[in-house]
């Protein structure tokens, strides 16, 4: 039945509010004009009984006072004994107009009559009351005069109702055109916003109604979805530029490789190997940067003797690179991810040969409570000083990219160690007089923060 009557509804917002609205104004106004009506007539016909009963009450005190000139002044009334009219107004017949029946029920208690009377017409009423002796007295009154203003007033209701409600219905439907007027143009609007113009935005009507804002927040949805474009487009910028350059350098040396000696193919062969290293180390980059942005950088935490694996990192980044490392700190044991461990180390003593360091000194201790720190020094260059003071992404952006790759590098590592609950600094503070960078790792397993944000 529900889906019957809205099936019979115009298509349009503003044809259903509008169709609704005239069938409650048609129920209401009708309800009310057919119980006002009837309650008007009503009133009317209980008002002259009102006043044949307050005449028939004078004409009583006048008879029991012996004056029966009042009865024969009245416009229409009676002083019936037994069966005969013993005095009457001119108006009213020489017999009784109350039948053997009512009179009987008259001489007992007052009598209120509405029918047809002669001398009144179809509808009239009379009201009779108990005189001394067995008399009764009868006034009456026609009630054509309350039929015809009920008349009147259905006719007045027939004619009037329609016009109101064909005024009303415009109206409405006119104040909803206005008022849907902006959703009509945020409609065609939003219908021509691509993506080839990410700074087009909806218009934004004047108000603080319902329909602003809705268009502000959409227009909050736009600026939100085109800075995750900006990201994503960032985002693949930096990846290819990372990428074409150690594809390059590895065509290259493997190029060497084929046209030179046996020297010049070994030192071909690990050059090779440096760039393969490199674009290993980018795909994991992205992977793991994929996964942040998606809120999904998984953790699997186990007892990791951390001083030997970043030991054994370090060494197998510093050969790929020919560094000169020292790995220094005391013995630690900590609960955490042994492949993103392996990951920040890589990522930041391949940062340092990428930037031009010769030496590198990886060290490694614990701090209360259930921290792991890592800190990685070198004798390079230091950070650019476009890239000074360090600070990482916030939630949500891009890493910063510049020529040695290290600010994806270190967004990587700031992204894992906050998965751990921690946090990464870097300056240009080493006491080697390069780059100095300092991870923080919790081993507390409910340590983690959510990167959901980062997406």
């Amino acid at each position: 039945m529900k889906a019957l009557f809205w099936r019979w509804l115009p298509g349009s917002l503003r044809g259903r509010i509008t169709a609704v609205y005239l069938l409650a104004l048609v129920v209401t106004l009708t309800g009310f004009g057919v119980v006002g009506s009837l309650l008007f007539a009503s009133d009317l016909r209980q008002g002259d009984t009102d006043e044949v009963t307050a005449r028939v009450g004078d004409l009583a005190a006048a008879v029991r006072a012996g004056d029966l000139t009042p009865v024969e002044q009245d416009p229409y009334a009676q002083v019936i004994d037994g069966g005969q009219v013993t005095v009457r107004s001119s108006a009213a017949p020489a017999t009784p107009v109350l039948d053997p029946a009512e009179l009987a029920e008259a001489r007992q208690e007052k009598l209120v009559v509405h029918r047809n009377v002669a001398g009144l017409g179809d509808d009239a009423v009379l009201v009779a009351t108990p005189l001394p002796d067995g008399k009764v007295a009868v006034a009456g009154a026609s009630l054509d005069t309350v039929n015809t203003a009920a008349r009147r007033l259905i006719t007045g209701l027939a004619l009037g109702l329609p016009i109101l409600l064909v005024l009303l219905t415009l109206g409405v439907r006119r104040l909803l055109g206005s008022a849907l007027r902006p959703v009509a143009g945020l409609t065609a609007e939003a219908q021509e916003i691509s993506t080839a113009d990410p700074g087009r935005r909806l218009p934004v009507p004047p108000g603080e109604d319902e329909i602003a804002s809705l268009a502000r927040t959409l227009n909050g949805m736009l600026d939100r979805i085109a800075a995750a474009t900006k990201r994503e487009r960032t985002f693949l910028d930096a990846a290819a530029h990372e990428l074409r350059t150690p594809v390059a350098a590895l065509r290259a040396e493997l190029e060497l490789g084929l046209a030179g000696g046996d020297a010049q193919a070994e030192e071909a062969l690990r050059g090779a190997l440096r760039e393969a290293d490199r674009l290993a180390r980018l795909t994991a980059d992205m992977l793991t940067l994929a996964r942040a942005r998606a809120g999904q950088l998984p953790l699997e935490r186990m007892p990791t003797d951390v001083t030997d694996r970043v030991r054994a990192t370090a060494r197998r980044v510093a050969g790929t690179y020919s560094l000169s490392l020292r790995v220094v700190g005391e013995e630690l044991v900590g609960d955490l991810d042994p492949v993103r461990l392996d990951q920040v180390v890589t990522n930041l003593v391949a940062n340092a040969a990428q930037a031009g360091a010769g030496q590198v000194t990886v060290g490694v201790r614990g701090q209360e409570p259930e921290t792991v720190v890592i800190t990685v020094d070198d004798d390079g260059p230091g950070f650019p000083a476009a890239m000074l003071p360090v600070q990482f992404p916030e939630p949500g952006s891009v890493p910063r990219h510049d020529s040695s790759g290290t600010g994806l590098g270190l967004t990587i590592v700031d992204m894992i160690a906050r998965a751990h609950g921690g946090s990464v600094v870097a300056a240009n503070s080493s006491p080697l007089g390069g780059a100095h960078v300092e991870v923080r790792l919790s081993s507390a397993r409910d340590s983690g923060r959510d990167l959901s944000d980062s997406a």
